[in-house]
């Protein structure tokens, strides 16, 4: 058996993402949401299909960053993401994190939200 996840956790260091120890680093990039509009806004976590306020909402003043992490190695509708309000509920669009590896340090902005959660957000260059 020790042989069996030794093997499991060198396959996902190769492909630069995970690890059979769910606590690992290795399994998620911390990146950053940077609200780069001049108005407050609503940051809501996404859990599966499910995106409602709740005792984890954030709220970011103009210029305000939160580092959040996301799950790598995953696209689509498993990809992590966040739903961007104004802050009495008006969807803003969604901030969709989907990196095929490790990749910390990403910043994603509020104005390059994406209309659905189906379509990856790109990073700030």
């Amino acid at each position: 058996m020790a042989a069996v996840l030794f093997v499991v956790d060198e396959l996902d260091s190769r492909a630069g993402c995970g690890s059979v120890d769910p606590t690992d680093p290795a399994n998620y990039s911390t990146v950053a949401i940077r609200n780069d509009t001049s108005t407050v806004v609503a940051v809501d976590r996404c859990e599966g299909s499910d995106c409602r306020p709740d005792e984890a909402r954030s709220v970011l003043a103009p210029g305000g960053e939160l580092q959040v992490d996301a799950a790598c190695g995953v696209s689509g509708a498993a990809a992590t993401s966040w739903r961007i309000t104004t802050p009495s509920g008006g969807l803003i669009g969604f901030i969709v994190v989907a990196t095929p590896m490790k990749h910390d340090g990403l910043v994603y902005p509020v104005s390059h939200v994406v209309a659905s959660r189906a379509v990856a957000s790109t990073p700030q260059p």
